[in-house]
């Protein structure tokens, strides 16, 4: 029933942006990343009925080829209290977000680029680096989806792009730098890269491959992703015991 006037929420308000509160302090994870863990804020976002402006870093036509190729694959996801970001993965389907933007909800709302509201099931997640898996619930097939680079293959001071809904915009891209990855295997961006509501969205090399889940900021408002090659781990988990299991 909750789910039922969330979703009937999200089809009146579509036409409504989303007040940006401040990133919150991340206390959910059940497994820690040490200091990383200690330092992250997370960018999901707080659902409000106000209207607010938010500066982004949209970029202009050098980055439209990479828009194209993603963006009809980037969803919002409404959870009971907060929004994020996620990303088609499998053409029937099936989602891939972080642990945080869905909580422990079992389910949520999701709404794709064209502006269709889907239930959502939550299928399986890895708290250790903060991921989920989200089943639509309707039949869904031929859905466009997005392209999980195999290697991380990304240098230092190298351009990428982050897409998702910040400030509940769907759709926006904006761009920065890789720095590192981190002791913990995440990869750390640059400032000004992720805002609130691009937790669960993809962060992109300059081909529009993921390599990342963006999942928060550092204490300096550097950004944070979860490495692709543990959401295609989570994937080919789920994959091989829904196999089993059929």
């Amino acid at each position: 029933m909750q789910l039922r006037l969330l979703l009937l929420y999200i089809s009146c308000t579509l036409g409504l942006n989303i007040l940006l509160n401040a990133c919150i302090p991340i206390p959910m994870f059940d497994q820690g990343f040490g200091r990383e863990k200690a330092e992250l804020r997370t960018t999901r976002q707080i659902q409000s009925e106000h209207e607010v402006a938010i500066a982004t870093n949209r970029q202009p036509p050098m980055s439209d080829q990479v828009y194209q190729k993603v963006n009809p694959a980037v969803v919002t996801i409404y959870g009971a209290k907060e929004l994020g970001s996620g990303m088609i993965v499998r053409a029937e389907g099936l989602i891939l977000t972080n642990k945080h933007v869905v909580q422990n909800s079992t389910q949520v709302a999701i709404r794709t680029i064209t502006g269709k509201v889907y239930e959502g099931r939550v299928v399986d997640f890895d708290l250790r680096h903060d991921l989920a898996l989200v089943k639509l619930s309707a039949q869904a097939t031929h859905l466009p989806t997005v392209y999980l680079a195999t290697r991380l293959d990304v240098k230092a001071g190298e351009k990428v792009y982050a897409m998702g809904s910040p400030g509940g915009t769907p759709g926006l891209l904006t761009a920065g730098t890789f720095l590192r990855i981190t002791e913990y295997g995440s990869l750390q961006l640059s400032s000004g890269l992720l805002n609130p509501g691009n937790s669960g969205g993809p962060v992109l090399n300059t081909h529009g491959d993921v390599i990342g889940i963006s999942k928060g900021l550092l204490k300096d408002n550097s950004g944070l992703a979860t490495s692709v090659l543990a959401a295609r781990e989570l994937i080919g988990r789920y994959q091989r015991v829904n196999k089993q299991g059929s």
